[in-house]
């Protein structure tokens, strides 16, 4: 099993589409991005949230995958026997969040909407 606590620099590998083993059934859509990602070569990131050193994201054009890699035995990492999808998230890569300042906004307390207008001081 693939394990490391940084990035981890995968080359171009071979891997049967039988090698995927789902968590769940609704991320079977999204495999075929995931392979051609792993055998294209591809960079898995370590996923600090899970705190076990070997499940990693692997980043699709349009999805970023959570998963735990197998590679064979002696293949250099180029040989992939087993991958397990634990997670399919669509990909926030190259999005870019703008906050503006505006005049009113809006926050929420609890369930309570309440509209708040700023201090005609506020710059």
């Amino acid at each position: 099993m693939l394990e490391s606590g940084d990035p981890v620099d995968l080359p171009p590998a071979t891997v049967d589409d039988s090698a995927v083993i789902l968590q769940f059934e609704k991320f079977r859509p999204w495999i075929p991005e995931l392979l051609h990602v792993l055998r294209s070569g591809t960079i898995a990131e370590p996923l600090p949230i899970m705190l076990d050193g070997s499940t990693f994201a692997i980043h699709g054009q349009t999805r970023t995958f959570w998963v735990k890699i197998w590679h064979a035995a002696g293949s250099d990492m180029t040989q992939i026997d087993r991958v397990q999808v634990i997670g399919c998230l669509p990909s926030t890569r190259g999005v870019q969040v703008l906050i503006d300042t505006p005049d009113k906004f809006e926050s929420y307390s609890g369930h309570e909407k309440i509209q708040t207008e700023l201090p005609d001081d506020h710059d």
